[in-house]
């Protein structure tokens, strides 16, 4: 279904994307290191066409409504049939463009998140003696990992099916992750083995490293959580409370505030 969606985008729109297509240049590194698995003007052919699709169906929506449905002043008619396709089109737009973006920060993520773990793992295998390649093969199968395993195939595809070293796989994938702690690790893998390095010892020393940085990581997010949980204290719960108890003592001399009397306001403190 969506290669046959491809394939009408490109109908439609892949001339009028060609000629633009220097336009979009910036959203190409982030689709590769998504790992879409698409190509730059097949995503710009399918953006157009949802995009004129979503501006169709909703000016057909909000036409019925207002003609069959709602009876509504002209120039509101005229506006709404004007701004809200308009309106819809344009949120469908940044989404499709800000998507292999948000993508690409998921994937990010993910990876940032397991690596450690990853490593560990990674440092047990290797002191097996079992080659490098291997070592990826396994961790394919733990999909606990995320995207690390997605990467992990990759690797795996590039060697059984392109034919590459294990060198070179893993140069082309650290060249496509968008996480910078992975790509050092795969470079640091490669360099170990060109220079024929202890590679077990470095796996532990990176295993080591990232597991520190995860618990600074860890540690900003709860201290990131405690500063927002005060917010929310001081502003949900102590301050309605002080203001209850302000409007208790003011009750007693009377009057009211903008037309409201104290009694007024602290039944609308409590609901609200």
């Amino acid at each position: 279904m969506l290669s046959l969606y491809k394939k009408i985008s490109l109908v439609f729109f892949g001339s009028l994307v060609e000629r633009y297509i220097d336009s979009f240049r910036p959203l190409e590194p982030h689709i590769h290191n998504a790992n879409m698995k698409i190509l730059l003007k097949t995503w710009v052919s399918m953006l157009f066409f949802t995009t004129f699709l979503s501006f169709v169906a909703s000016f057909t929506l909000i036409f019925v409504m207002l003609t069959y449905v709602i009876e509504v002043e002209f120039y509101v008619y005229v506006f709404s049939v004007i701004f809200f396709p308009v309106f819809v089109s344009s949120i469908v737009f940044i989404i499709f463009y800000l998507y292999p973006v948000q993508r690409e920060n998921a994937r990010k993520k993910s990876i940032e998140n397991n690596l450690p773990f990853a490593i560990t793992h990674m440092a047990a295998i290797a002191s097996s003696g079992i080659p490098t390649e291997f070592m990826f093969e396994l961790l394919t199968g733990f999909k606990e990992y995320g995207e690390i395993a997605e990467d992990s195939k990759l690797i795996m595809r590039n060697i059984k099916t392109f034919g590459m070293s294990s060198v070179d796989a893993m140069k082309d994938i650290a060249e496509r992750t968008p996480s910078q702690e992975f790509r050092e690790v795969l470079l640091g893998i490669v360099s170990t083995m060109e220079s024929g390095g202890d590679l077990v010892e470095y796996l532990r020393e990176m295993a080591d490293k990232a597991l520190f940085n995860y618990r600074i990581k860890r540690e900003k997010y709860l201290k990131t959580l405690s500063t927002y949980a005060d917010i929310y204290t001081a502003l949900l719960v102590a301050a309605p409370l002080m203001m209850l108890s302000l409007l208790a003592t003011m009750s007693i001399i009377g009057g009211s505030v903008m037309g409201l009397t104290i009694s007024d306001l602290i039944i609308l403190i409590t609901w609200v």
